[in-house]
């Protein structure tokens, strides 16, 4: 017989069920605690259901444009800053997004 394993988005939803019926009926800072446990379990949730950033050497990439490397296709630089910016922001708080950077 196969048990019943749910996948990791069913655990991060329970336990942020969880976290959010629990919330009221803890005194100030403990509350304060859940909420920025379930802030932080959103992140994941988001995460898991994004594309994975592209994994990219970011310092490799600030020395460049420093060195002027990037001076001749500036537009698709920034274009690339952007969409990374634009992607972990989506993780973090996508209610700060503009209306134009949502999906």
């Amino acid at each position: 017989m196969r048990h019943y394993r749910p996948s990791t988005a069913d655990l991060l939803s329970a336990v942020s069920d969880f976290l959010r019926e629990l919330g009221p009926r803890l005194e100030s800072g403990d509350r304060y605690q859940s909420l920025v446990c379930t802030h932080i379990l959103a992140m994941v949730e988001r995460e898991l259901r994004g594309e994975p950033l592209a994994d990219e050497d970011e310092a490799a990439l600030v020395a460049a444009i420093r060195a002027g490397d990037h001076d001749g296709d500036w537009d698709a630089t920034f274009a690339r800053i952007l969409n990374r910016t634009v992607a972990r922001v989506a993780i973090a708080k996508p209610d700060h997004l503009a209306p134009e950077h949502r999906s």
